[in-house]
């Protein structure tokens, strides 16, 4: 009975003590020492980690962007798009102004964007709502401009481009061709390739591309859902000045050897998703080296939000 008393008077000096207020400010100190140590522990963590993060998604971003030129020009036809130049010094990206072109397009360029609007317009597949001529869209005219300029283009608002976009493209590229053969220059193979990431795609861009025609611009369409001996007979026949493709089909050919792509002068990147991965990006790469011209690059993708200031930061 005596040993039980002292248990329970054990008990309640216990229950005394941890009810003592100066007891539990110390505790409370204690604690809030050591709150403050794990808090400012995880916030040093969480800042190295961010740090970390920034670097990889940069680093990321040079890479997915090497198959480019030294200035490229992003989101042309906004109201503050910039252009970014590469430092070779510091090794990194650096923002520039947009530079403005005193000339305007040619004649035989308007000509040919004349062709395409009226040809899409009778179209049933298009129904794409003409609200002035093509010759007036300022995409297109800032497009011209950056392309003049020798810099490339870069639209990161959406992964895939516009049926007046696509015009634009083509009709510079035409109006090149013609140019060129004025000066007696001659082209050895196909002046551009406009890669899609399906048939769907390239039937579209196909679509605008037949309208050039007329004007002596002929095109190749490559894709898996097509015969690929129908595909090389017509490579063969026509000679094309545009091809239309994509990624996997066309590397099945220049495997083959049944294209040369070597002196190409213009490539289009179509429907490119953010992060740049993934077996489209890796044939875009693949393809990349059998290019050895001088070569200008148009990419559309689905890239992600600051995609200027994440790369030059």
């Amino acid at each position: 009975m005596i040993n039980c008393g002292k248990l329970n008077s054990n008990r309640k000096r216990s229950s005394k003590e941890e009810k003592n207020p100066m007891n539990k400010k110390v505790g409370k100190l204690i604690k809030g020492f050591t709150n403050d140590n794990d808090s400012r522990s995880y916030m040093q963590e969480e800042e190295i980690m961010k740090s970390s993060n920034v670097e990889s998604e940069k680093s990321a971003l040079l890479k997915s962007i090497s198959f480019m030129g030294l200035e490229i020009a992003i989101n042309v036809g906004k109201p503050t798009w910039p252009i970014i130049k590469w430092d070779s010094l510091n090794h990194s990206w650096k923002e520039h102004g947009c530079e403005t072109n005193t000339g305007c397009p040619s004649k035989f360029l308007i000509m040919c964007l004349n062709s395409i609007q009226n040809a899409l317009q009778q179209h049933g597949d298009f129904s794409t709502d003409w609200e002035r001529p093509l010759f007036a869209n300022a995409w297109g005219l800032e497009f011209w401009n950056s392309y003049t300029n020798g810099k490339d283009v870069m639209e990161t608002n959406g992964g895939d481009s516009t049926v007046e976009k696509i015009a634009w493209i083509t009709s510079t590229a035409a109006d090149t061709i013609s140019m060129k053969e004025k000066e007696g220059f001659s082209f050895n193979g196909p002046f551009l390739l406009y890669l899609v990431p399906s048939q769907d795609k390239a039937y579209k861009v196909r679509q605008v591309c037949k309208s050039l025609e007329v004007v002596g611009i002929h095109t190749v369409t490559l894709h898996s859902d097509a015969s690929i001996d129908h595909q090389i007979h017509s490579l063969k026949s026509y000679e094309p000045e545009f091809i239309v493709s994509t990624p996997e089909r066309l590397l099945e050919l220049l495997s083959l050897n049944t294209v040369d792509i070597s002196a190409l002068s213009l490539l289009v990147i179509d429907g490119l998703e953010a992060p740049f991965k993934g077996t489209y990006f890796d044939a875009i790469k693949s393809i990349r080296q059998f290019i050895s011209g001088n070569l200008q690059t148009v990419v559309f993708c689905d890239c992600m939000n600051n995609f200027v200031r994440k790369l030059i930061s």
